[in-house]
């Protein structure tokens, strides 16, 4: 009955996952919610919480250090004074580092070859099973970095209540950085999908003695609570 209601309306019932219930739960519970998304693309494509931030309740910093990527973020919130969209990239220490990347002239590539961005050279040249001669389409671009708690102090956040992360293989260096903030991250969501399988469990083992409860979202994503 409430299926044929809400089509009747014009809306579709469709189950929510149980990270989405958390934050949503907590998001309730609060007047305000701060967001912090590293490698946040073009805000649009495969983005879990593009749902959340259209909604316009949360203050949002999204970070993007491809310029072409960022460009386009910028011009879908430009209006949106809770949203800023950086140019920047999270790293260990705040300088100029290289990032690789797919070149932007390639043709004939799957739609998500323009996703690939990473510090690690041999994360984008592991696709090449899916797309051959892919090193002969890697260029190098230098980057303004930022550690997450710079990042945080530029843009004045007084915490993080959620911190995404999808860094190409990097994703558990940003992770560990929640160390140098004053505040833990209520909820973390990040890509494990290019972790070495050593280095993913360390991450698990890593939030679990701080008190985080983690799962997987699916094959390539974990979303880790801090439990009180």
């Amino acid at each position: 009955m409430l299926h044929r209601l809400t089509l009747f309306c014009g809306f579709r019932l469709a189950r929510a996952e149980p990270f989405e219930r958390a934050i949503r739960q907590f998001e309730l519970q609060h007047d305000d919610f701060y967001f912090v998304q590293i490698g946040a693309y073009n805000g649009v494509t495969s983005d879990p919480f593009l749902r959340f931030i259209i909604e316009g309740l949360w203050t949002c910093v999204l970070v993007e250090p491809q310029r072409r990527h960022w460009s386009i973020l910028q011009a879908i919130y430009s209006d949106r004074e809770n949203i800023t969209c950086s140019n920047t990239a999270v790293s260990t220490e705040n300088k100029v580092a290289q990032l690789h990347m797919v070149r932007e002239d390639a043709e004939g590539l799957p739609h998500w070859a323009s996703q690939l961005a990473s510090f690690r050279h041999d994360v984008i040249a592991g696709h090449e099973d899916r797309i051959p001669g892919i090193c002969e389409l890697i260029v190098t671009q230098d980057v303004e970095c930022r550690t997450l708690a710079a990042l945080i102090q530029e843009h004045q956040l007084p915490r993080v209540d959620l911190l995404a992360i999808d860094v190409e293989g990097y994703d558990f260096e940003v992770v560990k950085q929640i160390d140098s903030l004053y505040h833990k991250p209520r909820f973390i969501y990040y890509e494990h999908l290019h972790l070495p399988a050593e280095q993913y469990r360390e991450s698990l083992a890593f939030l679990a003695e701080r008190g985080y409860q983690t799962h997987s979202v699916n094959e390539g994503d974990t979303f880790a609570e801090l439990k009180d």
